[in-house]
């Protein structure tokens, strides 16, 4: 080989390396440096992105049992250059919903109900895809009021939990993509996922656990709503405030609110949002005033005639027989609800000692101020209230207000020997508890003394029936002033299972009595807990 040829082959072997470096660099930079841009590009390109699906995290029971999520839905997803789009008689006659953007390559139908029929005729003349999702909600959505529900957009909690943790329920954008080749063909058997997520950090990891059975949700609402169409009922653990069951009446389907803008009372959360007069279940503090304050003991007796004036206020013992209860002792008086006895002892203790304990044990605080809408109910500073107020007061009555959350709260302090307790509707591990979520409100002694008076009541008095488990509580009523006559009926108690104690609280609206009303709800629910508890 002469110089030259020898020159020439060294020349080619060193384009040869250049261009082969040069082709190396290019893939470096496609595979690695452009990576993330290029495979976005091709996700745009052959991702058909579907809106109108749930991408939201699930919500869940502290069983992990579904509250939302549990109902099917159907997709179809046809390629325009096929179709430019169904006729409107088969979109109503097969029950579908046109969910796609107006700009997207494909058609997108929705539906609740599968027809065998309906995908085989779509597949074979369209040539759709059908796939299954979940939508959000039932029609007949457990717990409504709890979880809320979504704004038109479906993008963002407007109440309930669905607001309190919009951002961990959020997920991605809001669409669902499906995948197709270079020829627009659809993927078959690549799972559709939430646009902004991976597998590893999907849905699930943005779900919500929530302190609610499921079960004992289905219950409580059974139970409130074949007795009345508008209240209140909830089970709280007492020791750690959290809350079991979350009922109110009446319902809405958040599929629909719509429907609901015209009778706005279905979407009040009446267990939080709605303050109501607590009648005689106050009488519970009352007493707790009477016994810390030194004046009184248990053994103080009143004569009940049938009326009583107090301050210049006459008031009625709606519960007594015609002449009255006679003479009473303080545990006497709370099990038939004698409004004269508890007006007296309020004027020997004092509406400032009165008013004070009701604040320490919570009137007038909201409860869960992190969840949007709750309300903290009225009870009068010491100024506003004249002593002419101290019989309304003594017996729940007057300016006093206070949501069913509130009075579970209440109770819970009697059943926990006089500790107050914060109700908590997310899940906790232990860890996470705050050690200041307990706090005394009452003595152990006093709490212990207006234990024994709420066994009374269930056993000699106004709330006497057989119950399948150990029970204390008290009825309310309390009057609503409103023209269509009726009461607010209360019952607020607490049973005792394996060692734990669950506090329920029931309001009845436009009823007749708490015993009457409110109490029956309250024996569904703890039969019920006396038998899977």
């Amino acid at each position: 080989m002469n110089k030259t040829e020898h020159r020439r082959s060294r020349l080619l072997f060193a384009f040869f390396c250049i261009a082969m470096a040069a082709l190396a660099i290019k893939l470096i930079y496609i595979q690695i440096i452009c990576s993330d841009e290029l495979k976005a590009a091709a996700v745009s390109q052959y991702g058909i992105a579907m809106e109108g699906l749930d991408t939201r995290g699930i919500i869940l029971d502290r069983n992990g049992d579904p509250l939302t999520d549990t109902v099917n839905q159907y997709y179809y997803v046809i390629d325009k250059n096929r179709c430019s789009g169904l006729p409107e008689r088969i979109e109503s006659q097969w029950q579908l919903r046109q969910v796609a953007a107006d700009d997207s390559d494909y058609l997108v139908y929705r539906s609740e109900n599968f027809s065998i029929d309906v995908a085989e005729n779509l597949k074979k003349k369209y040539g759709a895809y059908v796939f299954q999702s979940r939508a959000r909600y039932s029609d007949d959505q457990i717990a409504c009021h709890l979880i809320g529900y979504l704004n038109g957009d479906r993008k963002a909690g407007v109440s309930g939990i669905e607001l309190m943790c919009q951002d961990r329920l959020r997920a991605g954008d809001g669409r669902i993509t499906l995948w197709a080749d270079a020829a627009g063909l659809i993927l078959k058997g690549r799972t559709p996922c939430a646009s902004g997520t991976s597998e590893k950090d999907g849905i699930e990891e943005k779900a919500v656990v929530t302190t609610i059975d499921r079960e004992l949700q289905n219950i409580c609402e059974d139970a409130l709503q074949e007795q009345t169409r508008s209240g209140a009922a909830l089970v709280m653990d007492a020791e750690t405030g959290e809350i079991l069951s979350w009922a109110s009446a009446p319902v809405f389907n958040p599929n629909r609110i719509a429907d609901c803008l015209e009778d706005g009372d279905c979407l009040i959360n009446k267990v939080c949002q709605a303050a109501y007069a607590p009648g005689s279940v106050f009488k519970a503090v009352t007493a707790a005033a009477a016994l810390e304050s030194g004046k009184c003991d248990e053994n103080t007796e009143f004569q009940c005639t049938g009326t009583t004036t107090v301050e210049g206020i006459t008031l009625c013992c709606a519960s007594g027989p015609e002449g009255g209860h006679g003479k009473l002792k303080m545990a006497q008086a709370m099990a038939c609800s004698c409004n004269c006895y508890f007006a007296n002892l309020g004027s020997i203790v004092g509406i400032e000692a009165i008013i004070e304990k009701a604040k320490e044990m919570g009137f007038g605080e909201n409860p869960m101020p992190e969840f949007y809408g709750s309300e903290a109910g009225n009870m009068p500073d010491e100024e506003e209230a004249g002593p002419w107020d101290v019989s309304n007061i003594s017996i729940g009555q007057g300016s006093i207000t206070a949501t069913p959350l509130q009075i579970a709260c209440t109770t819970a302090s009697v059943a926990n020997g006089g500790f107050k307790v914060t109700p908590e509707i997310l899940l906790r591990d232990e860890k996470e508890k705050s050690d200041g979520q307990r706090r005394r409100v009452m003595d152990q002694e006093t709490a212990e003394t207006i234990e024994d008076m709420l066994r009374m009541v269930m056993e000699e008095g106004t709330a006497k029936d057989s119950y399948s488990m150990p029970v204390w509580g008290k009825t309310g009523t309390a009057e609503t002033g409103r023209e269509s006559g009726g009461n607010n009926c209360w019952f607020t108690g607490y049973c005792r299972k394996n060692e734990k104690t669950y506090v329920v609280t029931v309001l009845v609206e436009g009823g007749k009595s708490g015993a009457s009303d409110a109490l029956p709800v309250f024996k569904k629910i703890t039969d019920f807990m006396s038998d899977n508890f």
